[in-house]
């Protein structure tokens, strides 16, 4: 187990190592003059000499290798250099943002597992009931919702019709309701499709029609015994619709008014801060390695066979 997670950690980075140089890759190649964007950010009159000061001061004319090697760098250290856009230290303003996006992320989180666990449970326990449809057509539903039209319709119910809970601005923890469950409503209706399925193959299973014929009842067997098998499948489908949460957040928070970093890349998009855009994409694979390491890990934990088959 400790070997498999050593490879597994050391595949982590060299993904790590790999995104990095796709992050200023993708950067790298911007078309168009990225000295003279930055002259035109910094003064509305731009000359040549001013152009050439910049790619000196920048080091835009050095190889693109050597730029790499001096971003990669200096980002190891904890210096992501300077907005152009503001002039702040970018590492400064993605830790003032970061809380945002990791309340969104992880409040979506938590909205989508008990989402997608309870309507899966629920289904199971009345299997092929008019709840299990119901739930079946409810999941349908929220997976193929776009996430702006859910916002919107959350934005319109609870903060215009009902005037019930806040929809503008970061401002405690009534403000984060309606951005965590627009987040996780469709990751949650695809889980509890996935997780249904899969408690559905456990009942079938021989073990389950002896626990039946012995008396037990459906729902002991659903919790001490078809859910943790399932549990493994369950656990990698939300990892992937998890890590992906970063990708919503950049829709979520321009809608919620929330200031994270999913914000911070959308502005830098608009302004081209190609400092801040490489920085919040290096973030971003980060943060889609290490979630998918962790649960890898902790599928091989759960899942003794799985562990065995890779140490073989």
């Amino acid at each position: 187990m400790a070997q498999v997670a050593l490879r597994r950690l050391l595949s982590a980075l060299i993904l790590v190592a790999v995104a990095s140089v796709a992050c200023f890759s993708i950067v790298a190649v911007f078309p168009g003059n990225v000295a003279r964007v930055i002259a035109e950010m910094r003064s509305s009159t731009v000359s040549d000499e001013i152009v050439k000061q910049i790619e000196v001061q920048y080091g835009l004319k050095d190889p693109v290798p050597l730029r790499y090697l001096r971003w990669a760098g200096r980002a190891v250290r904890g210096d992501l250099g300077e907005s152009l856009r503001t002039g702040q230290p970018v590492a400064k303003d993605l830790v003032r943002r970061a809380p945002l996006t990791v309340i969104l992320i992880l409040g979506g989180g938590a909205f989508t597992l008990v989402m997608g666990m309870g309507l899966a449970f629920l289904g199971a326990l009345w299997s092929d009931s008019v709840i299990d449809r119901i739930i079946h057509v409810l999941s349908l539903i929220g997976a193929s919702a776009p996430k702006f039209f859910i916002a919107a319709l959350l934005v319109y119910l609870f903060g215009v019709v009902f005037r019930i809970l806040p929809t503008y601005g970061f401002a405690g923890p009534a403000s984060w309701i309606l951005p965590c469950i627009s987040i996780g409503i469709i990751p949650g209706s695809i889980l509890s499709r996935v997780a249904r399925v899969a408690l559905a193959e456990e009942m079938s299973r021989q073990y389950v029609v002896t626990a039946i014929s012995k008396g037990l009842p459906r729902r002991r067997i659903l919790v001490h015994d078809a859910l943790p098998n399932a549990l493994p499948v369950t656990i990698n489908a939300f990892a992937m619709h998890f890590a992906f949460m970063v990708q919503a957040a950049l829709v979520i928070e321009p809608i919620f008014a929330w200031q994270g970093i999913a914000a911070y890349f959308v502005e830098a998009v608009r302004f081209r801060d190609y400092q801040v855009l490489q920085s919040c994409l290096l973030v971003f694979c980060v943060f889609f390695i290490l979630v998918n390491l962790s649960v890898d890990l902790i599928s091989m934990a759960l899942d003794p066979k799985q562990s065995r088959q890779r140490l073989a």
